[in-house]
């Protein structure tokens, strides 16, 4: 172990002691610390898509649209129906920026993964939404009424959510599997 350290410092480096313990500990707390950080997320998201799925599939099935208000009926209200989806939407996309952020930044540098696709996805859906709302706020009623068949913020939602779930479940069972190991 010494030949070892003397090597290292000739080359010009400064050797270390390697502190097990600790290192085992530090791992442990931050694999602890992103589960806990992951099944916040969920849950906020959790939250807000529950309900947002329920307006927007709601008043498309008989038997549960009699418990959504009038004020938030498509066809009555189509802006207020916009608005409430983009308002419940917004903590949901919040919660998943990650996924916007590491999926860009890896189609930048030409390496897309999976958050890309997630990304891409959810943006596309999210984008074509919000043209959507501005074709509502911009047309007459016959205009309003055909887009409000385009808004897809429960999709980008749900997505979003489901997605979360599966990476809070994928960092317990890894931090278990490290347990283990160790």
């Amino acid at each position: 172990l010494s030949a070892i350290k003397q090597t290292i410092e000739k080359l010009g480096y400064k050797a270390l002691d390697a502190e097990r313990e600790n290192a085992v500990d530090e791992d442990k707390l931050r694999k602890e610390k992103e589960v806990r950080t992951l099944w916040r997320k969920f849950t906020v998201s959790v939250i807000f898509a529950v309900p947002l799925l329920y307006l927007a599939m709601g008043s498309m099935v008989s038997w549960l649209s009699f418990a959504i208000p009038s004020f938030l009926m498509p066809m009555e209200h189509p802006l207020t129906f916009a608005l409430a989806q983009i308002v419940m939407v917004t903590p949901i996309i919040i919660a998943g920026r990650n996924f916007y952020t590491v999926g860009y930044k890896a189609i930048f540098q030409r390496s897309p993964n999976m958050d890309s696709l997630i990304a891409i996805g959810t943006t596309a859906a999210i984008l074509f939404s919000l043209y959507s709302t501005y074709r509502i706020i911009t047309g007459d009623m016959a205009v309003a009424m055909d887009a409000v068949h385009g808004l897809y913020f429960e999709s980008a939602g749900v997505i979003i959510t489901l997605i979360l779930l599966g990476k809070s479940l994928e960092a317990v069972s890894k931090g278990k599997t490290s347990e283990a190991i160790k």
